[in-house]
């Protein structure tokens, strides 16, 4: 027999959201978090993620409190899962809206005890296990499939529902983009107004590697696209500047556009930005953002830069939202992809380069 419903809202609670998944995932739940926050505008937002994403809560005023938890442990044992159910037992909240689709997420939060849980209608226990079971549409932008929980709850409540997800809003530290203005200064880019500024960032997660699914676009061909940009004549006049950034996981692949570009006039961030913040801050002072599909591309989104973003495997349809603002060049021209083919991303450097170039001209 199902369980009640709920309890009736009250003004000021606790809500715990769950969603697990990279940097990525974390910024494409925004608006879902965003829905949440108006819906219950007195309640405390506790996010619980894993540990490799804590980071983006830097670039968000939607989250009061985070909680973490390594999904990804191998092996993940069954005192693991107990802590975390006792973590949630002892954090007192009110409502748990989780993007998780298994089985095993909808009996833990049953078992958590928290009165209200909305999740996914993803299994068939789920219907019985939550207060509320929304339809699960992989098909669509993952902001859009997201944003069906912050939907679920704002009907069972009587709240006002939003028609569609808005875009992820992120907003860069004023401290960093202090950091990245000075780096840009004594890079030679002091007068933004005279210089254009486009960001590469060649890298994609090691995680995805590691499970298999190659995003990478070789580097002989960012060498390439590098060459073209620096021959390339602005339409407004203003002097292109080509800056190159990646984090630790990049090393590889910026030590070899690096050495295959040393006689060339390009600046190098790598090493520079330290942290999330400054990769952020340096995208938001780029005037456009060219990179694979991975963490730095939801960023840019967030941040509402314009991109043209490469991709292999994945479907940018279910990654990009559909605005002018974001381009994609994608490499399914032998048809339908599979996640773990392990070819990367093999698309013609002037295919590329002409899209750069068309965001060019709309732009500078």
């Amino acid at each position: 027999m199902p369980f009640p419903t709920s309890p009736p809202l009250q003004e000021n609670g606790k809500l715990l959201v769950i969603n697990f998944g990279g940097i990525g995932d974390e910024i494409l739940f925004l608006p879902t978090l965003e829905c949440l926050r108006q819906a219950l505008p007195g309640w405390k937002i506790t996010l619980m993620l894993e540990p490799r994403s804590k980071s983006f809560v830097d670039l968000t005023d939607l989250v009061d409190a985070t909680m973490t938890f390594d999904i990804k442990k191998k092996p993940l044992l069954i005192s693991d899962l107990m802590d975390i159910l006792f973590s949630i037992r002892n954090g007192g909240f009110d409502m748990v809206v989780s993007s998780g689709s298994s089985l095993m997420v909808s009996a833990l939060l049953l078992l958590s005890g928290v009165p209200v849980r909305i999740g996914y209608k993803s299994n068939a226990l789920a219907p019985i296990m939550l207060s509320r079971a929304v339809p699960l549409h992989r098909d669509v932008y993952a902001a859009t499939m997201y944003h069906s929980l912050a939907a679920g709850l704002c009907q069972m409540f009587n709240r006002p529902v939003p028609q569609s997800a808005p875009l992820p809003r992120l907003k860069a530290d004023e401290a960093s983009m202090q950091n990245m203005t000075e780096f840009l200064k004594k890079s030679g880019i002091d007068n933004r107004q005279d210089n254009f500024v486009v960001l590469l960032h060649p890298g994609t997660s090691r995680l995805a590697q590691e499970k298999g699914i190659y995003k990478t676009w070789p580097a002989a061909n960012w060498t390439e696209l590098v060459e073209r940009l620096l021959e390339h004549k602005s339409a407004s006049g203003k002097a292109l500047k080509v800056v190159l950034a990646g984090g630790p996981d990049d090393k590889e692949i910026i030590d070899e556009i690096k050495e295959r570009t040393e006689n060339l006039p390009i600046i190098s961030a790598y090493g520079i930005t330290r942290n999330l913040k400054e990769l952020a801050a340096l995208i938001e002072l780029s005037d456009l953002f060219v990179c694979v599909d991975s963490a730095p591309m939801h960023v840019a989104v967030g941040l509402g830069k314009p991109l043209v973003a490469l991709f292999g495997p994945t479907d940018p349809a279910l990654l990009l939202p559909d605005d002018s603002r974001f381009t994609y060049v994608w490499d399914n021209k032998n048809g339908p992809r599979s996640m773990f083919d392990g070819k990367g991303v093999n698309l013609d450097t002037g295919i590329v380069f002409d899209a750069v170039k068309e965001k060019l001209s709309s732009y500078s």
